[in-house]
């Protein structure tokens, strides 16, 4: 299962990459929406897509509804401190939306279990926090 996570807080998108990659899921980063819209146009697409809203270059609705253009099944979710945003946005099915700051625990519960691989438990106390 291959994730692209949005975001332009390169070191807490890092640190969300590699515990995802630690988790057993293909892990994609981009740090502003251009990028992340020039990832999708490239096969093969991502099976999720975690991403801010406010983005540099593009914002993350935005690219949430181009990915959708090209993979209609992809499972979005949304981690931002705005999630305004997406609510006025126009959905096929409606995104999953967690508020910031979250925990690595809040992330997990709404992306689908890695294959093969059940998830590992949260670690204690130093979460991630704000990422």
């Amino acid at each position: 299962m291959t994730i692209l996570l949005v975001d332009d807080d390169v070191r807490g998108t890092r640190r969300i990459g590699d515990m995802l990659r630690e988790d057993g899921y293909h892990v994609e980063v981009a740090f502003d929406g251009a990028t992340a819209i020039a990832r999708l146009t490239r096969d093969p697409l991502p099976d999720v897509l975690v991403a801010d809203v406010r983005l540099p270059h593009a914002d993350g609705v935005s690219v949430a509804q181009y990915a959708l253009f090209r993979h209609p099944d992809l499972l979005l979710v949304f981690v931002t401190s705005y999630p305004e945003a997406v609510h006025r946005a126009t959905w096929r099915a409606p995104p999953r939306v967690l508020t910031k700051p979250i925990s690595y625990a809040d992330l997990g519960a709404a992306l689908p279990e890695p294959p093969a691989r059940g998830r590992r438990p949260p670690p204690s106390g130093g979460g991630t926090e704000g990422a």
